[in-house]
């Protein structure tokens, strides 16, 4: 099959607007769209060859620890370089395959391995870096983003009708290895996968996964080695030849990330960006408080008034490829658009406190549930007061959901698929779905993987890099950083859930991070204006009931009941949205309107 590498890079050339570059080796091409943030000189321009080998690699992302492990491959290899990439091509050489286990980063990297006449494709372990691949007539072609690799030649793009369905039905997306097009996949994160150069690809294979929980407690000294271990991950974060910011929303997370990175940067200053509401909001309060401890931020904020949601709606899930879960995504875009205007170039993001430190209900009811199923019952009663005491919960409702999280998978998964399909009348098909991708007699463990493996962490790193990259913008997320969730994962729940979520950071950010922002007890996610902008936005209006009509899976009736229940102000907003957002991405993916425009 011809390739035009050239044109196929281009639908992406906004990830990477300091220069496009091409090489070829054999029977395979590749393209780098370059964003210069270690190592700013042309010679660190990718593809990038190892003269020793004729081994050739194109990366997106970051190594973190690319220094420390320069000086441990030493004298082994030739450096022509001060860029991590190169530090990549030469762990290889050196190591080989073992060198996965000595990479601490983010990254998705296609690397020719010139003696085997083969292609290595990899994922880091969390997927903080996307990686989708398909073949097309014994051509496998992959990259970054999916609209790179789609309408290619003849062929006719179909549907995955079990994706549709997850994420209408059940706010799920990424869950597998599938996409919501047929045939294209992504590579799982912590896998890699060879392709030959005839186009063969072998199975992909996984080189790291989560540890289990262990039994630590948290007493001084652990809390000490907790804030040691904290400081090293930030200060490998704000590794860069360029300027680095901040999202600081007000919440635990952001704001850990905001003060210690003001705790270990060198730059005089930093930027921070935070998204408010035009009405009260405990977080956004809560930003003053970072704002007057630490003089060195210079604060950015921008006012969720949702004034501009359907002017920049469509750009938004053009550049994701996939219909997004909520307005939350979009008050992300708009920060890194933000971010883009005040020539920041990097950004720190609290993502992955809430999975790391037990910061959802899911975390604390499976919890809650393990003290059950080992007869802790004393335990489980002071956990009931305590955390009812600390939130919004009742501690009928605790009881409840603990009660819930017992039942069988079995069980709860048909109970789960009976649920959904009764709230999703409006949909033409109704196939069953997994839901708890993984299972187990530890239900705070299974409940841990959900999230990292299915429920939050891939449609949430999803949006963390598609809106970034589309303002040339690369957002760096400590929080999953691997050595940090492995040293984590030593405490035992009871630690980490102790009367309230987050109590590791709690208890052991005292005197860093604000008292006022430890001791917030509400949980309130990234503001958005979507309720008020799908409300009130007549465009919004016309184009759901101008649009639904020629939209596959969708039941006419009940769609447009929907719509009138909406509207008049009975109907759910997140369903509302999530088929909103369905039948604007059909339109853009599937009904090639000019520019990707509908309006």
């Amino acid at each position: 099959m011809n390739v035009d590498i050239e044109s196929i890079l281009g639908r992406i050339n906004y990830r990477g607007p300091d220069g496009l570059f091409y090489a070829k080796r054999e029977k395979i091409s590749f393209g780098h769209a370059r964003l210069s943030i270690i190592d700013l000189s042309e010679s660190a321009n990718q593809p990038m060859l190892d003269e020793s080998t004729g081994n050739l690699v194109i990366f997106n992302g970051e190594i973190y620890n690319y220094l420390e492990l320069k000086k441990e491959i030493g004298t082994r290899y030739l450096f022509k370089t001060n860029s991590d990439t190169e530090v990549l091509l030469a762990a290889y050489h050196v190591f080989g395959l073992k060198f996965f286990s000595l990479l601490r980063g983010m990254f998705a990297f296609a690397l020719f391995d010139n003696k085997k006449k083969k292609v290595l494709l990899a994922r880091d372990r969390v997927g903080i870096k996307p990686l989708y691949y398909r073949k097309l007539n014994q051509t496998v072609f992959f990259a970054s983003e999916i609209k790179a690799i789609i309408n290619l030649g003849e062929k006719q793009e179909e549907l995955n009708q079990l994706k549709v369905y997850e994420f209408l039905a059940n706010r799920q997306l990424d869950t597998d290895l599938h996409t919501f097009f047929e045939e294209v996949y992504q590579l799982l994160p912590a896998h890699y996968l060879w392709i030959d150069t005839d186009g063969n690809t072998e199975e992909p294979k996984a080189y790291w996964d989560f540890p289990r929980t262990g039994n630590r407690k948290l007493d001084k000294s652990a809390e000490e080695e907790f804030v040691a271990q904290f400081d090293e991950t930030i200060s490998l974060h704000l590794r860069s030849d360029v300027e680095i910011g901040s999202f600081l929303s007000g919440g635990i997370d952001s704001s850990s990330v905001t003060c210690f990175a003001l705790r270990n940067m060198t730059q005089p200053n930093l930027h921070t960006f935070s998204a408010v509401l035009p009405y009260y909001h405990e977080e956004n309060v809560l930003i003053k408080d970072v704002v007057n401890d630490y003089p060195k931020i210079i604060p950015h904020q921008f006012l969720l008034d949702g004034a501009t949601f359907f002017k920049d709606i469509e750009d938004v899930i053009f550049h994701h490829d996939e219909p997004i879960l909520d307005g939350s995504m979009y008050a992300h875009y708009k920060l890194c658009a933000l971010a883009k205007e005040n020539n920041i170039k990097v950004l720190l993001s609290g993502s992955g406190g809430d999975e790391l430190f037990g910061g959802y209900g899911s975390h604390i009811n499976a919890f809650h549930s393990t003290l059950i199923a080992n007869l802790r019952i004393k335990k489980y009663l002071e956990e009931i007061k305590s955390v009812s005491r600390n939130s919004s919960n009742t501690a009928t409702s605790l009881v409840l959901k603990s009660l819930y999280e017992n039942f069988p998978f079995s069980v709860k998964r048909k109970l789960k698929n009976l649920q959904l399909r009764r709230k999703s009348n409006y949909l033409e098909v109704h196939p069953k779905i997994k839901h708890f991708q993984v299972e187990g007699s530890d239900r705070y463990y299974a409940n841990l993987m959900n999230n990292y493996k299915s429920w939050t962490v891939p449609p949430y790193l999803h949006y963390e890099d598609r809106n970034s990259m589309a303002f040339g913008i690369e957002i760096r997320v400590p929080f999953y950083d691997h050595q940090l969730m492995e040293f984590v994962f030593q405490f035992s729940p009871d630690q980490v859930i102790n009367g309230a979520s987050k109590s590791v950071m709690r208890k052991s950010f005292k005197g860093i991070v604000p008292a006022k922002v430890l001791n917030q007890k509400g949980k309130f996610g990234f503001p958005s204006p979507i309720d008020h902008a799908l409300a009130t936005d007549k465009n919004g209006k016309e184009m759901f009931f101008d649009l639904f009509r020629n939209t596959p899976f969708l039941r006419q009736k009940e769609t447009e009941q929907l719509g009138f229940d909406f509207y008049s102000g009975k109907g759910e907003l997140t369903t509302f949205w999530r088929v909103l957002s369905y039948i604007l991405w059909y339109h853009i993916f599937f009904k090639n309107a000019p520019a990707n425009k509908i309006f």
